[in-house]
Parts: C-alpha cells; structure tokens; sequence
C-alpha cells in the first residue's frame, strides 16, 4: 500500500523548516516521521481488515493444507523507511502483486467478480491522516525549537 499524504495547514512551519534545515537534516526528520507513523498506520489498517471467528474458515482453501496461520489483521507487514532526496516513504500493508500467506487480502480490499471492494487501504489512509499530520507538526516544530533561538 502507498498512500501520498499532502500536510494541509502547515505550509508556514514547513517553510519555516526548509529554511532552517539542511537537506541531510531534513531528510532524518522525514525519516523519523515516517517510522513514527508506520505503527499507526499499521494499527487503523489492523482495525478495517474483516477477521473470521474461526481462523480454520481464513485464507485460500477454508481449512485446506493451504490455510493461514494468523488472521491477515494481525500480520500487516510493515516495509523499510525509504530515503530519496529529501522525502521519505514506507510501504504498510500488501500491494496488488503480493505473493506471502495473505495475498488474498488484496481480493477483499480490491473486490473480485463474486464479492465488491471494501477498500480499507485507502480508507485507512484518510483515518491515520490527522495523527500523521499531527506527527509532523510535532517533529518539524521540536527542530525548529531546537535550531531556531
């Protein structure tokens, strides 16, 4: 899953901060914003995942040699911190050509011809929004505290 996340509100602080910082100072920032975030994002997508009672009824098969060990809610794989240039990013969650013991989430979030979408990717993304700004207030606002006298 890749989601782009636009902070709106806080085009002065950033400013502000690019100003202030180095590439290389803010390239960690971003790099600590992201690591920050990826346990929230993990967390809301956990959250939106359908989960059987019965993991036995989980998986491809139902109950077949190639049913899941876990329920897919409690495996969300989380990627590494990705530095370009100045940005950072992290995968949380499966892509379309996921191939690992949940590959099959990509069938309940992106439909099949027998069930429709439910989309809890995306949706995840507009729910952990808020708090992922609020990370970046945070972090832009302590380096600026901390430069800036």
């Amino acid at each position: 899953m890749k989601i782009e996340m636009e902070f709106q509100g806080l085009q002065e602080l950033v400013r502000a901060f690019e100003k202030a910082a180095s590439d290389e100072e803010i390239k960690e920032t971003n790099r600590r914003i992201v690591e920050k975030g990826e346990p929230i994002v993990k967390r809301i997508m956990s959250g939106k995942i359908p989960k059987s009672a019965d993991i036995s009824k989980s998986g491809r098969g139902f109950g077949s040699k190639s049913s899941v060990s876990a329920h897919a809610a409690d495996s969300v794989p989380i990627g590494q911190v990705k530095v370009k240039n100045t940005g950072a990013t992290a995968e949380v969650g499966w892509d379309k050509s996921d191939r690992s013991e949940h590959f099959y989430v990509k069938f309940i979030n992106w439909g099949t011809i027998y069930q429709p979408p439910r989309e809890f990717i995306y949706a995840t993304g507009r729910d952990a929004d808020a708090e992922l700004q609020k990370i970046a207030e945070q972090e832009y606002q302590t380096f600026l505290d901390n430069t800036v006298r």
